[in-house]
């Protein structure tokens, strides 16, 4: 049963990658993509990739950014399969600071190092997202049937009713990639992986070594400028006493900008990504959707993020990205 609701979640997401691409090709449409991550606490433990941003490559040799994210989430298995064996549960708002440093090392290639650090609370915007939800006519997911502003965090052997907090799992890149300014397209394939280095019990780390690998591009048409990629992860071998079994999944990207000046750009990012999980439990099986507002100002980003129609990303999440360059 639960292979053909996975089948079933990977069929669907095929159908909609398929369409988003045909969109690109049929639309003449250049970005630097929002720096995001999924910030529910069964994705942050586990390998994400890096949406590239394009405008690295200016001459400099080392590019460090800093992405805060601040996010709220709620899923108890209880709501939507009451039979479940194992219960999880999910009720907490999240604040995730990460650190990339990449530098580039030939006029074709760079390397990067991704540091985050992570804190998990109880919260205290449980009533305002109900009222956010109920206000643009979204469903509540079950909120209103547990009680507000609590924390709760179970999976596998993690039971925790206390904040956690702590360095997450350190992610290593190398891009090789083709770019010209006089051009319109631009090119890059990635390799990353994770390195279990975080704290399993706390859940900041599925205790795995993941591997993944992916291929960006971007084209620019005047005010307009038009990112996207794909790509694959597999989760090597988590710690099965605190992580559900993990296996491998395929992700794509699409994002639009227009500029508005000349320093300021508004920029719309959908991130689908197949769901690495096989729990029963609905909300972490199915695939997972990230829809992304943002505008950027030079070497500022700020976006809003919402998790479209699906349960596997938080249901609301602020990002704040400030980038510098020597």
């Amino acid at each position: 049963m639960q292979k053909e609701r996975k089948k079933i979640s990977v069929d669907r997401l095929f159908r909609l990658s398929a369409f988003l691409f045909i969109i690109i090709l049929s639309q003449q449409v250049f970005s630097q993509s929002l720096f995001i991550k999924n910030n529910a606490p069964f994705y942050l433990n586990i390998l994400q990739p890096d949406f590239e941003q394009f405008d690295f490559y200016n001459g400099k040799k080392f590019n460090i950014t800093f992405c805060t994210q601040y996010s709220n989430i709620m899923a108890y298995s209880f709501i939507d399969n009451p039979d479940l064996d194992k219960n999880i549960a999910f009720d907490m708002e999240t604040l995730s600071v990460t650190t990339k440093i990449e530098m580039r090392l030939t006029a074709y290639s760079s390397v990067y190092a991704e540091i985050p650090v992570i804190y998990n609370w109880k919260g205290m915007f449980d009533s305002l997202i109900e009222n956010y939800h109920d206000f643009v006519g979204f469903n509540n997911g079950g909120r209103e049937l547990v009680e507000n502003n609590q924390f709760v965090y179970r999976i596998g052997k993690i039971n925790k009713t206390t904040s956690s907090a702590g360095i997450g799992d350190i992610t290593l890149g190398y891009s090789i990639f083709k770019i010209k300014d006089i051009t319109n397209f631009r090119f890059n394939v990635s390799f990353f992986c994770k390195i279990p280095t975080a704290s399993v019990s706390d859940g900041l780390s599925s205790g795995s070594f993941d591997l993944g690998f992916g291929i960006n591009g971007c084209n620019n048409f005047n005010n307009f400028e038009c990112f996207y990629g794909l790509g694959y992860i597999n989760y090597g071998n988590p710690d099965k006493k605190y992580v559900t079994t993990l296996d491998e999944s395929g992700y794509l990207y699409i994002g639009l900008s227009y500029k508005i000046q000349e320093n300021l750009k508004a920029i719309g990012q959908l991130y689908l990504q197949s769901s690495p999980y096989n729990t029963g439990f609905k909300r972490m099986d199915d695939y997972m959707a990230m829809f992304a507002l943002g505008i950027q100002y030079k070497d500022y980003q700020i976006s809003f993020t919402e998790d479209v129609f699906t349960y596997t990303a938080p249901d609301i999440t602020v990002t704040f990205t400030k980038k510098i360059r020597f």
